[in-house]
């Protein structure tokens, strides 16, 4: 397909203006990759999952099937993909993304998790789900925040995905918060899951599989109470998909 005009304008200024402001590193400030925002040293820097819980992806000493809390009761959710452990450095493109409002950062993450889960799907190890469900903010949450990080997260990932041959569709609204919640971190894992009773309703029938989008997993609660409603609406496999995955809170 031949280009128009327009296009070829846009083209050539994308050109020069990469030509005399090269992209810096959004962690280090060095040049960085012109498709992803970071130096090649500082994403070689991420620390990549290794062992965890076959089942919520719970960082472990060693690779067990399930972890101990899953043992005891296993999540509705049913697997999680985090290709990386919540630490240093990535933890400055959460915090960028999510409290800075450096969209860069955002767009750095889907891409990180997108080219993750093309991956794990020419694996065999993932299979791509009917849609993405991003995880809810509260309406006056997101007002006060100005966007829903797992929002933008989901149309990174698809966008991305697309680019690669993988389409999969965005379902933005299929869930809703309807009870405004307190703030998970500080919380303990039994007044995280008491804070989220009721907190979402689902509008709409969802299809058989899905996969929640959100930035970073922590508890699982949030993953859980998701997963609760939709597989009470007759949802059958519900993955987690997340860029980063932190150790549960004692």
């Amino acid at each position: 397909m031949s280009w128009g005009f327009g296009q070829w304008i846009q083209s050539k200024s994308r050109s020069v203006r990469l030509a005399w402001f090269p992209p810096a590193c959004l962690l280090c400030r060095q040049p960085a990759q012109q498709h992803l925002d970071i130096c090649t040293g500082c994403q070689t820097d991420l620390t990549a999952m290794d062992a965890c819980c076959q089942r919520c992806a719970e960082p472990l000493a060693q690779s067990h099937s399930l972890c101990g809390r899953c043992q005891q009761q296993l999540p509705l959710f049913d697997s999680v993909f985090a290709p990386y452990l919540y630490a240093q450095p990535l933890t400055q493109l959460v915090t960028a993304f999510k409290f800075k409002r450096q969209p860069s950062a955002g767009q750095a993450m889907g891409l990180l998790l997108a080219e993750a889960v093309a991956i794990a799907v020419e694996s065999g190890e993932l299979s791509l789900p009917d849609c993405l469900v991003p995880v809810p903010l509260h309406p006056w949450r997101q007002i006060k925040r100005g966007f829903n990080q797992s929002a933008l997260l989901a149309d990174d990932v698809a966008k991305h995905l697309r680019q690669m041959e993988m389409t999969v569709p965005v379902a933005g609204s299929m869930l809703q918060r309807i009870r405004r919640t307190r703030p998970q971190p500080g919380l303990s894992l039994v007044e995280r899951r008491r804070n989220l009773k009721g907190a979402f309703s689902l509008k709409g029938n969802p299809p058989r599989h899905v996969a929640l989008i959100d930035d970073v997993m922590t508890s699982g609660n949030t993953a859980n109470e998701c997963a609760r409603i939709l597989k009470q609406a007759g949802c059958e496999v519900v993955q987690v998909w997340v860029a980063a995955r932190a150790e549960r809170p004692k």
